[in-house]
């Protein structure tokens, strides 16, 4: 089904609320191609809605994946690879090494070793921890704005200016609150059952 103006305004907003498993779980439903990041998946749901089309899916090279039982040390100079790299404690403690205690994860972060990753060209724990101090460096001046599709960040931080004296708890109710009305919209729009929305456990 391909939707008009009107539909497309109401939709593509409420697509934001959902998450990866919906968003899964719609892909497959108009058997699109699986994406590993959100607004991928939400940007192949919305092409298809609108033209028809079906997007591929971006191909990680041979060049940016681990070989099997190869083990790849923590250090500056090890290459971060797709297979190899986990967000977990023991790295975070070892980048905090390099980068400082300030370090965390970041959506920025993952989306560049991502973007190495399809390019061909993966950076080692050095470089990542180059760019992650200078964008955060960036960042800290610029106060760069959420991403879109963190719906969930996004909605906190309205709620919290709008409501200044409300409890965490009462912010995360109300969050719960709007997402199923978004929910229940896009399956309106799509005439998308329960089952067919969420039969699929991913």
């Amino acid at each position: 089904m391909l939707l008009n103006i009107d539909q497309q305004k109401e939709l593509f907003p409420a697509l934001l609320y959902l998450n990866m498993r919906e968003l899964k779980n719609m892909s497959l439903h108009f058997r699109l191609p699986i994406q590993n990041e959100k607004i991928k998946l939400i940007e192949s749901i919305e092409l298809y809605l609108t033209t028809g089309k079906i997007t591929t899916q971006q191909q990680i090279p041979t060049a940016s994946k681990a070989k099997p039982k190869t083990v790849y040390p923590l250090a500056p100079e090890t290459i971060i690879l797709k297979g190899s790299f986990t967000n977990d404690l023991k790295t975070r403690i070892f980048l905090k090494s390099l980068i400082g205690n300030h370090f965390h994860y970041t959506a920025y972060g993952i989306d560049w070793i991502k973007e190495q990753w399809v390019q061909g060209t993966p950076p080692t724990y050095a470089q990542f921890a180059t760019y992650w101090q200078q964008e955060y460096q960036k960042r800290q001046i610029t106060k760069a704005p959420m991403k879109v599709e963190w719906a969930y960040l996004n909605f906190l931080d309205r709620y919290q200016k709008q409501h200044p004296t409300a409890s965490k708890s009462q912010a995360i109710g109300a969050w719960k609150i709007e997402r199923a009305v978004q929910v229940e919209k896009i399956k309106k729009i799509l005439k998308l059952s329960n089952a067919t929305f969420c039969k699929i456990k991913i």
